[in-house]
């Protein structure tokens, strides 16, 4: 059998893997579907913390919050155990600077926002600080009850606010003005918490209707997951989209995004309640508490909830077809379980109408994956466990199924696995076909330290068995027909396997198509030496690169692009030779000796034989010295100039002095610097480790709640405004207030 004759839908890049939807399963970069990840407690922060409350992680990692009954803002190290005092916010209170109901804390790369939620007495506001001095650049008070705040990745602030009217969602710029943006808000009824997903969703607790709402480019979702069981306080979003929400009595769940509820995060040693939840830029969680902060590691332990995959309509274009087998790529460690069912028909409303529920924004996931699980009477399951120590208790999955026929032409009779038990690759499709397919997937582990993962996934069609090559006797009994149908499809696809292996060869020459052991044999081809350290992507890209490399080996561009690709930032390569130019005094100079020039000065106490003058040292020569004698020890040499961290270079220090060994010119020698342990001075390269900033501008206006007053005249230059020279200073006059905006010192 040749491969030609079959035809293949594939799943493997990230594009073909969305043309379906996930329920409770997180997608790979790059393609492929796996369980999601659950945090993992690694220690408690206690020294010097007291009585967290809110809190917040800034880009460095650096953990901010207000502490519980001073209502002081404090920064805290977790690397060195430090913490100081932010005199930005000073205490409890409604004046500028003070704090009474601390809601949220957020940040971006210039300003930290503070929502005060107020009390009776004190109306709801929300403080703006510059990131650089900790000053008020604004407050935003015209908001009657501010509920909570939302800050997306283009730096707008997103507000709900309710009053006698209803809710609302209010937008603000990063300097505090309002930007017109209409969003539906007739699904708010009691909103209770926001956060702003990395797509810019904007996700939303509603304590009327117990369920999450997400507001897609202002258009509402339908109320979707159930927080029935919870009295949420707060919530928070990670960069791969998963929620954590804590309760008023101290509790932290994970949601999926589709509101799925993953479980309860656990906190070990917690006897206090916690009160504040925030996630950094990497994933990882953090509470606080009474006993200081809690710090969550993810990427380590991975959901026990089962995982569901439901592809999209797959179109084989021929009626009645038999749809072969399913391929996988697929890692399935100890105690893990992968489900795989089916359904095909030829009926092309149905097939019309779960194309219509697919793309359906308005439904969730969870109520899509309802709706098809109502629909479809699915064909298996057919179960692969890992682990012989997995008992299970369903007594329906150790028989078949046995059912009539139904119109669509489905059939309930279990799927076969073809190939190792231990290596799950092919399931062989049974049961009458149909010209449409649809396919589900279920992972689940039974191991929270482990993770199972499908890379891709194949389907081919139609059925061509080997059957044919048989005479017509062997397919008259139609029970021994199905049966060694099934039992030739086992060579088969062992031999469909290794026909595609031997034309798929060429793979193996191509850098980009190669299998990761086959990098440094085909590395060899081109006498090139790959670390075994280096990740895969960084051996690909050198192989791929290995012709320009070559016709540049020994050069300055040549050494400075290898330097690039191997530690991902382009370096300074200064040929000495090249830092100054050369004085020579001989007949052709217009320097002359004596008047124009002078080679040192008279010591003080005179030249003295033996101190300052060595007889015999010096020897006079008739002949003219070649202009490059006096510069031999710097003609062949060079120095590499690169921006790397302490860390970055005891990574990428002992690869760089072999790189350059290998490549530099036999005779030349190299000096290999390190621009972040320079001083100031000398050692400053701009492009290197010096950037140039960007700047912000100055508003000669007055604002008024945030808000500019275009007509005002109190920032005249001269009136309102007064422009210094290089004398740094401040007056006491009318625009300035002492203990407020002056302090003496």
């Amino acid at each position: 059998m040749i491969q030609q004759e079959f035809n293949t839908r594939i799943f493997r890049t990230q594009d073909q893997w969305d043309s379906g939807f996930t329920y409770r399963l997180e997608k790979l970069t790059g393609g492929g579907i796996t369980l999601y990840s659950t945090p993992t407690f690694t220690q408690w922060e206690e020294k010097g913390v007291k009585n967290p409350g809110v809190l917040a992680i800034d880009e460095c990692g650096l953990i901010y919050y207000i502490e519980t009954g001073t209502c002081k803002l404090y920064r805290y190290n977790p690397e060195i155990k430090s913490k100081e005092h932010i005199p930005c916010i000073s205490g409890c209170g409604g004046e500028p600077g003070k704090v009474e109901t601390t809601k949220r804390i957020l940040f971006d790369k210039y300003t930290m926002w503070v929502l005060d939620a107020g009390n009776e007495r004190i109306s709801g506001r929300i403080q703006a600080f510059s990131r650089e001095n900790f000053q008020i650049r604004y407050i935003i008070d015209d908001l009657e009850n501010p509920v909570d705040i939302g800050l997306d990745e283009s730096g707008y602030i997103y507000v709900i606010e309710k009053d006698d009217l209803g809710s609302h969602i209010f937008t603000y710029d990063t300097n505090g003005q309002r930007i017109e943006k209409v969003f539906d808000e007739s699904c708010l009824k009691d909103p209770l918490a926001l956060a702003v997903c990395t797509d810019k969703s904007i996700y939303v607790i509603d304590m009327e209707m117990k369920k999450f709402v997400r507001l897609t480019d202002g258009k509402c979702s339908e109320p979707f997951g159930d927080l029935s069981k919870i009295r949420p306080a707060n919530l928070v979003i990670d960069r791969n989209g998963n929620i954590f929400i804590l309760d008023d009595t101290g509790s932290i769940y994970q949601f999926d995004p589709d509101g799925g509820c993953q479980g309860k995060i656990n906190i070990p040693d917690s006897s206090d309640t916690i009160t504040g939840i925030a996630v950094d830029s990497k994933g990882n969680l953090y509470a606080s508490g009474n006993k200081g902060i809690a710090i969550f590691v993810t990427q380590k332990k991975y959901t026990r909830e089962q995982g569901f995959y439901y592809s999209k309509t797959l179109d084989s274009g021929i009626e009645e077809c038999q749809w072969h087998r399913l391929a996988l790529d697929a890692e399935i460690p100890q105690k893990s379980i992968l489900e795989i069912y089916f359904y095909s028909s030829d009926n092309i409303n149905i097939k019309n109408e779960i194309d219509e529920l697919i793309r359906n924004d308005k439904k969730t996931i969870q109520e899509k994956a309802s709706i098809l699980d109502e629909k479809f009477h699915w064909i298996g399951p057919e179960k692969y466990i890992s682990s012989e120590e997995i008992i299970l208790n369903d007594e329906k999955n150790k028989t078949a199924q046995k059912t009539k026929e139904t119109n669509t032409g489905l059939n309930d009779k279990k799927l076969t696995w073809v190939g190792s038990k231990k290596n799950p690759r092919n399931i062989l499709f049974r049961g009458k076909g149909g010209r449409y397919l649809w396919l589900k997937i279920v992972i689940s582990t039974f191991d929270e330290n482990v993770r199972p993962i499908i890379r891709e996934m194949k389907v081919f069609y139609p059925r061509i068995s080997y059957l044919r090559y048989l005479p017509a006797i062997y397919q008259e009994d139609p029970s021994s027909r199905e049966f060694l149908d099934r039992f030739l499809s086992i060579f088969e696809t062992m031999s469909n396997d290794l026909e595609t292996e031997i034309s798929e060869l060429f793979k193996y020459f191509d850098p980009d198509t190669t299998p990761e052991n086959f990098l440094s044999w085909l590395a060899s081809w081109m006498n090139m030496a790959l670390e075994e350290g280096w990740k895969e992507e960084k051996k690909r890209e050198f192989i791929r690169r290995a012709s320009f490399l070559y016709k540049f080996k020994g050069t300055p561009s040549g050494i400075e692009k290898l330097i690039e690709i191997y530690t991902g930032k382009k370096p300074l390569i200064v040929e000495n030779w090249k830092t100054g130019k050369p004085l020579v005094l001989d007949g052709k100079s217009s320097f002359i000796l004596g008047m124009n020039s002078l080679l040192l000065q008279t010591p003080v106490r005179g030249f003295r034989l033996g101190y300052d003058s060595i007889l015999g040292r010096v020897a006079l020569r008739e002949v003219v010295q070649l202009p490059e004698d006096p510069f031999l020890p710097i003609a062949h040499s060079f120095t590499v100039v690169l921006d790397l961290s302490n860390e970055e270079f005891e990574e990428y220090g002992d690869g760089l002095s072999r790189i350059l060994n290998d490549e530099k010119p036999a005779h030349t020698s190299f000096n290999l610097r390190i621009a972040n342990e320079m001083s100031l001075g000398s050692g400053i390269y701009v492009g290197i480790n010096t950037r140039v900033g960007g700047y912000k501008p100055i508003y000669l206006e007055q604002r008024i709640n945030g808000k500019p007053v275009r007509d005002s005249t109190d920032n005249t230059i001269g009136y309102g405004v007064l422009t210094g020279g290089e004398e740094q200073g401040s007056r006491i006059e009318r625009r300035s207030r002492l203990g407020y905006d002056i302090e003496l010192i």
